[in-house]
């Protein structure tokens, strides 16, 4: 009967448990603009999968940092261009959220086409994900 009653027990807290989503990015976007002796490069893409924790006052709570690398034709890896901290709280669960960046480039870098890296880590369950978009450096 105890054993019954431990399987029973064990049951129901492994069915109760919320499975942790796959922490994902997705929609990843990346183009530049010439703008006489640079060019302006806009990038984004969203996040999702994300620990959020619930605070005192039912608003949920996420912490995400980002680095994003730029690898060049040459395939040199140009690390931590831009970073940063996405701290959120809403009354509501976030179902994602989005990951935007500009970025100036000057004209020292060639033409060609380039790899933007979202490097994101999700400062509450310790996980990472990367993803990277290819884009193009022209003077048009």
């Amino acid at each position: 009967m105890k054993k019954l009653i431990l399987i029973f027990i064990t049951l129901t807290f492994f069915s109760c448990t919320k499975k942790q989503e796959k922490l994902e990015l997705f929609s990843e976007e990346a183009f530049a603009f010439y703008l006489e002796e640079s060019w302006e490069l806009n990038a984004s893409a969203r996040v999702k999968g994300f620990t959020q924790v619930e605070d005192d006052d039912d608003n949920y709570n996420a912490k995400l940092s980002y680095t994003i690398n730029l690898i060049t034709p040459a395939a040199d890896t140009l690390s931590d261009v831009d970073y940063g901290l996405m701290d959120e709280t809403r009354e509501e669960e976030m179902m994602d959220l989005p990951l935007e960046t500009q970025i100036e480039i000057d004209s020292s870098f060639a033409v060609g086409k380039y790899k933007i890296v979202f490097i994101v880590d999700d400062n509450l369950s310790q996980r990472t994900v990367t993803a990277e978009k290819e884009f193009e450096l022209t003077k048009e």
